[in-house]
């Protein structure tokens, strides 16, 4: 037994050097950070919602313009100190057409007239004056002209 007794302590003795040695602490253990759950926000792009397109239907119907008077076409004839007219005796026109007769007869001072029992008229011109008549039905009007009987002339309105 006194090998027993001495195996037990040479061992008792093995265990206390062991724990007695002068070694480096071990390393503590340094906590790690734990990682946050992060919330991953996946964002999915909007669903495209039809467009209906709006019609507006204007129920106020347009302002009618106003007519503009058609302007009437005139046609001019021309006393002058030759006794003659421009351009002529007789003269084509349309309904609603105006003939103007106009004394140019400056070189004499003469007085021009007309005489007509077709659009009924007896008229003087002076010098630089006018004479007018609007025609407003289609047919063949005479006239002649005062002082100058030789020059009869004719309007004729058509259509």
């Amino acid at each position: 037994m006194k090998k027993i007794f001495v195996v037990l302590a040479i061992l008792f003795i093995g265990i206390l050097l062991a724990g007695c040695t002068s070694q480096p602490p071990a390393p503590v253990a340094t906590p790690t950070p734990t990682p946050v759950p992060t919330t991953v926000v996946t964002t999915v792009p909007p669903t495209p919602v039809p467009t209906t397109a709006v019609v507006v239907v204007n129920t106020t119907a347009p302002p009618t313009p106003t007519p503009t008077p058609t302007p009437q076409p005139t046609v001019t004839i021309t006393f002058n100190s030759q006794m003659t007219i421009t351009p002529g005796t007789t003269v084509y026109v349309h309904v609603g057409d105006k003939v103007v007769w106009k004394n140019n007869d400056y070189a004499t001072g003469f007085q021009h007239g007309i005489i007509s029992s077709s659009f009924g008229s007896m008229e003087s011109i002076l010098p630089g004056k006018t004479f007018n008549v609007t025609f407003s039905k289609v047919g063949n009007f005479d006239y002649t002209t005062a002082g100058q009987p030789q020059l009869a002339g004719q309007i004729i309105v058509i259509k």
